[in-house]
């Protein structure tokens, strides 16, 4: 079995300029200029290489999964670059907001084993994927990990992947996942 997945980023947001602005011009041509978009405060950089990411998991054994009802576990990371810890405060030139201190990651996608993992697609039944960091903390669909003090300048967040047992009948063949994460300094 083999198990594709794709993790896309989103930053969370600590300060938001305005909903999307439409400007319509008068009866000369008649046209419509949309702008959106958002401006974020953000600690850290995420390196390029972390922001999409496909893990291949190579093929799993029907008979690990029933002798530990855990596969192999595969490592991934994300690497937080240029991590500054002090704030300037845009709203009032030369001054500054409280330091970062701490960061926190929630990992999210569709959910199995109720909730505690992720749901994987494919041909194949009895197993979700399943997140744990470098501290042994599992990551819940869409629940906050704890949080992480930050350091200046470049961090790796270390985590790995397994397929675990779902409780269904296992079947072999093919699935993929899709897996989100969020980063948020405070």
């Amino acid at each position: 079995m083999n198990i594709s997945i794709h993790i896309p980023i989103a930053f969370s947001v600590t300060l938001l300029l305005g909903p999307c602005v439409f400007a319509q011009s008068s009866s000369q041509g008649e046209g419509v200029v949309t702008l959106g978009g958002e401006v974020v405060d953000s600690a850290c950089g995420l390196e390029l290489s972390s922001l999409d990411q496909t893990v291949e998991m190579p093929a799993e054994p029907v008979g690990r999964l029933l002798r530990n009802t855990r596969g192999e576990t595969h490592p991934f990371q994300l690497r937080l670059v240029n991590c500054t810890l002090s704030r300037p405060d845009p709203s009032r030139p030369g001054g500054t907001l409280p330091d970062w201190q701490h960061m926190r990651v929630t990992f999210d996608g569709p959910t199995d084993r109720s909730g505690r993992s992720f749901a994987v697609f494919g041909g194949s039944q009895g197993v979700a994927l399943h997140i744990v960091d470098s501290a042994g903390e599992e990551s819940v669909p869409g629940e906050r990990m704890a949080p992480r003090p930050l350091s200046e300048g470049s961090m790796t967040l270390d985590y790995t992947l397994s397929l675990i047992g779902n409780g269904l009948p296992l079947i072999v063949g093919p699935h993929s996942a899709a897996v989100r994460f969020k980063l948020e300094y405070f």
